[in-house]
């Protein structure tokens, strides 16, 4: 019985088809539009907490209180200034003001509020929790290769940061030559789009702050640039710190041992990277590593990528929930769209619900028929839609990325998100039939055949 009603009501939607394509074609929109937004935010969401996953959500980052993160070049030149190299006096911008404040290189110092070192053994020693350490500086500093000069951004990790803490900077990927093979190594790594923008290739010699040093690799594109930490997803110094650390792509990259010879009378302040031993407390670690920096009269803040990639989530949740609620209004619109349609069907259809009655169908099989037409509309829709909004979420990867900072990830499909589109399709397909199934089957046969 109930597949001589599917037949039935499926010859009714053919029938009529050019009402019944409309009535499909709300809820198709609906279901592209849930689809589609959950499944990009979905994506987003994935990628950055990937990001945080490489860097390990095991690692703790001490940043100083009062010092300001250099920028990177593009901050520093703006997008058309950097871009624009000229031959012989070519600059990426005019001397930044942030050059004079340098960020210093000796592990040994007291610090003050504004010029901090940390002594990273004796931290150990103090906190058994840490089982890894290291150190990175950044500054802006002059540099010239060939008939190209103007400023870059320095990162000066120490080699333990290098080697245990690679997700900091990037992956530090290697896309030409070499990187470093040990804390003594010499030479330069340069990022991507700094190698680019000076026309720098493996073996060339570049000129900073009056050092001539030998470009030894080139960095792959950093992950920040492609899945990055947008600032407006999370925010505070710890976030600060992650993103500029991440992105490596204008920087140029040496060894701490190097740069202490280069610049021996500068003293550190710097980001320190530490890594807590599996299966104790992060949030107890914190302290601990909190009350023992301060111990050495250092002045930073702790911040833990777990603290950082859950306050990404909760953003990112919320946005999710903002863009499922839009997306529902156009599926409830569907729907109401629906009950419209099948209750005009009733009235045209009422000597032929009549002829139905008299022939021995019950008020069930009326109920069933009038259901299951407005079910399979929603189905169809549903599939349809669902098909849509996967080809959606794919364009929309490339159109929405770059407005909201992650330019290269893919949307995310989840299990309950394809098999709910489609059941949420059909049963609100039938709910919104209901009411006027429920009138064709209280409807008199012989009222029924005696409409026109």
């Amino acid at each position: 019985m109930i597949m001589n009603l599917a037949t039935l009501a499926w010859r009714n939607i053919r029938t009529r088809r050019a009402r019944s394509w409309l009535t499909i074609l709300g809820m198709l929109i609906g279901v592209m539009a849930i689809v589609t937004l959950i499944s990009i935010g979905t994506g987003v969401e994935n990628a950055v907490l990937q990001q945080f996953e490489d860097v390990g959500l095991d690692v703790v980052l001490l940043v100083p209180k009062e010092s300001t993160f250099s920028p990177s070049a593009s901050q520093i030149a703006g997008e058309d200034a950097i871009g624009e190299l000229r031959q012989i006096t070519g600059e990426f911008s005019e001397s930044p003001e942030s050059q004079s404040s340098l960020i210093g290189l000796d592990d040994d110092s007291t610090g003050s509020e504004h010029a901090t070192g940390v002594d990273l053994k004796r931290l150990q020693g103090d906190v058994p929790e840490i089982t890894e350490a290291g150190q990175i500086a950044t500054t802006v500093l002059d540099l010239s290769a060939g008939d190209v000069s103007g400023f870059v951004r320095v990162m000066i990790p120490s080699w333990d940061l290098v080697d245990r803490f690679p997700g900091l900077l990037g992956g530090f990927a290697i896309s030409q030559g070499r990187g470093f093979a040990a804390a003594s190594d010499r030479g330069v790594v340069l990022g991507a789009r700094a190698a680019s923008l000076t026309g720098t290739t493996v073996g060339d010699t570049v000129t900073i702050d009056g050092h001539q040093l030998t470009v030894i690799g080139i960095l792959e594109p950093s992950r920040e640039s492609q899945v990055g930490v947008n600032e407006n997803m999370v925010t505070g110094r710890g976030a600060e710190a992650f993103r500029s650390l991440s992105n490596t792509d204008d920087a140029a990259i040496i060894l701490q041992d190097q740069a202490q010879k280069l610049w021996p009378n500068f003293t550190m302040s710097s980001i320190v990277a530490i890594r807590i031993r599996t299966g104790v407390s992060v949030t107890d670690t914190i302290v601990r590593i909190n009350d023992a920096v301060a111990r050495q009269g250092v002045f930073m803040t702790p911040v833990s990528t777990q603290a950082l990639a859950d306050n990404v989530q909760r953003t990112l949740g919320m946005v999710k929930v903002v863009l499922a609620s839009i997306a529902a209004i156009s599926l409830l619109v569907g729907a109401i769209g629906m009950m419209n349609t099948m209750y005009t069907s009733v009235l045209e259809r009422t000597r032929e619900i009549g002829i139905l009655k008299s022939v021995g169908a019950k008020d069930r099989h009326v109920l069933c028929l009038f259901l299951i037409d407005s079910g399979l509309m929603g189905l169809t829709g549903g599939v349809l839609g669902l098909g849509l909004g996967m080809g959606a979420s794919f364009l929309g990867t490339r159109l929405l990325g770059d407005l909201i900072g992650v330019t290269s990830f893919l949307p995310f499909f989840a299990p309950w998100l394809l098999l709910g589109a489609i059941a949420l399709s059909f049963v609100l397909g039938a709910l919104a039939g209901v009411w006027p199934a429920w009138h064709a089957a209280r409807l008199d046969p012989v009222n029924a055949l005696a409409a026109d």
